[in-house]
C-alpha cells in the first residue's frame, strides 16, 4: 500500500553516512510508517546501508547465564523473576565459580564472542559480593571471550572493583522511556538506572544498555527511549521485544507484529549508527521466520543460546544463519562510542542526585 512519504529514508541514511544525524521528528515519521506500506522497505534498505557503512559484514553473538535466579525484590511487570508475581519459576542462589567457568567455556566454544553473568535483585549486597567475585575470577580464566556482568545497581566502589577484576562491560537496561517507566516499575526509578550507568562509565567500564518494546508504550515513548540511549552513547545497545510471561501483569499483552519489530530495529539503527545493536529477548517468539532480517534492518548482534527465563534456539541454527547471509562474527568486536557525541550524560543526569546516600544498598 503506497502512502504519502514526507521523509525520505535514503536521504536520511546518506546524511548519517556523511556524518550527520537523524532528527526526532524524522524518527517519529519513520516509526509511523504503516507496516504494510511500500515505504517500509525503503526504511529497511536505508538502515542496511547505514549498518554496512559503519559495521561492514561484522556481527557478534553474546551468551548469558542466570548466575542468581529469582526471588527479586523489584516489581518489573515484564519479569518472571520478580517475587511480586507467581510465575512458577525455580529460583536458585548464586552459582559456584566452577559452574560459571563451565558456562563461559561452553559459550565461547559454541560461537559467543561475549559472555555475561546475570544476577537477579536490585543490586549486590555485602553478603553475596564474595560469591560474585569468585564467579568473575573463574570466568576470567576463560580466554578468547569478552567478560560482562549484569548485577543491578552498583556503588562506585563495586564498579571500580569489577573493573579491577577484569569485567569489560556492564549491562543495565533503561527498559523504556523515562515517562513510561513508572507504569512498568515502581520499586526503583529510571534515574536510578541511569545513575548506575554513569557510575560504571566513570569506573572505566564499557556500558551496554537498551530496553524492551511491546509493553504498551507509545511511539513517543519509543522515540524518547532511543534518543536517551543516544545521549548515553553506549557501546552495545540490546533491544528486546516482550515475550509475555504467565503470572506477570503483562501476561496478556499483545505481541508486536514482526514487521513492526523490524521497523523499530531499523529506526534505532538510524539513530545509533555506531553502536553494536543487539536484537535480544523475544527474537525467536516474535519474529519467527523473519529472524534473519534483523541484520538487514540494522542489527549487528544477537544473543545466542538461552535467555534468563525462556529458551532460545540452537547455537548451530544462529551460526548457520550468519553464514547463509555471508556475514562474519569477530571475537573482539564491540560497538564504538560515537566520537561526534560530545555530551557526557550531563544533560541526561541533570536532575539525578549523585550523593553517596543514593548508592547505599541493603545488607541482607
Amino acid at each position: 500500500m503506497a502512502t504519502p512519504m514526507t521523509v525520505d529514508p535514503l536521504m536520511i541514511a546518506r546524511r548519517i553516512i556523511d556524518g550527520g544525524e537523524i532528527t526526532r521528528d524524522e524518527a517519529r515519521e519513520l516509526l509511523n510508517f504503516p507496516i504494510d506500506s511500500d515505504e517500509i522497505y525503503d526504511l529497511f534498505y536505508a538502515a542496511n546501508k547505514v549498518r554496512r557503512h559503519f559495521h561492514g559484514k561484522k556481527v557478534t553473538f553474546c551468551s548469558i547465564v542466570a548466575s542468581k535466579f529469582g526471588t527479586c525484590s523489584e516489581d518489573c511487570k515484564f519479569c518472571a523473576q520478580s517475587s511480586h508475581y507467581d510465575t512458577g519459576i525455580q529460583s536458585h542462589a548464586m552459582m559456584t565459580g566452577d559452574d560459571v567457568s563451565g558456562a563461559c567455556t561452553d559459550a565461547r566454544d559454541r560461537g559467543a564472542s561475549s559472555f555475561g553473568i546475570v544476577n537477579s535483585g536490585r543490586g549486590p549486597n555485602k553478603k553475596e559480593w564474595p560469591k560474585i567475585v569468585e564467579a568473575i575470577q573463574a570466568m576470567k580464566k576463560v580466554d578468547g571471550i569478552c567478560h560482562c556482568a549484569t548485577l543491578g545497581e552498583l556503588t562506585p566502589e563495586q564498579a571500580r572493583e569489577l573493573k579491577a577484576l577484569g569485567i569489560r562491560r556492564i549491562n543495565h537496561n533503561l527498559e523504556t522511556s523515562r515517562e513510561f517507566f513508572p507504569q512498568i516499575v515502581t520499586t526503583h526509578s529510571w534515574d536510578d538506572r541511569v545513575r548506575t550507568l554513569k557510575i560504571a562509565r566513570e569506573a572505566g567500564l564499557e556500558i551496554c544498555t537498551g530496553g524492551i518494546f511491546g509493553m504498551g508504550e507509545s511511539i513517543e515513548d519509543r522515540i524518547s527511549l532511543v534518543f536517551s540511549l543516544k545521549d548515553l552513547n553506549a557501546q552495545v545497545v540490546p533491544i528486546n521485544f516482550l515475550n509475555p510471561i504467565p503470572g506477570t501483569p503483562l501476561e496478556n499483552a499483545p505481541k508486536l507484529r514482526p514487521m513492526e519489530i523490524l521497523k523499530i530495529v531499523a529506526v534505532t539503527r538510524m539513530v545509533l549508527p555506531h553502536a553494536d545493536l543487539k536484537v535480544a529477548g523475544g527474537r525467536e517468539k516474535n519474529l519467527r521466520d523473519l529472524q534473519s532480517w534483523i541484520f538487514y534492518v540494522g542489527g549487528t548482534s544477537a544473543i545466542i543460546g538461552n535467555y534468563l527465563a525462556t529458551m532460545g534456539r540452537s547455537n548451530e541454527e544462529d551460526l548457520r544463519m550468519v553464514e547463509d547471509l555471508e556475514l562474519s562474527w569477530h571475537n573482539d568486536r564491540v560497538g564504538d562510542v560515537d566520537a561526534d557525541v560530545t555530551a557526557d550524560m550531563n544533560a541526561l543526569m541533570a536532575n539525578v542526585p549523585m550523593s553517596e546516600k543514593a548508592f547505599s544498598l541493603p545488607v541482607v
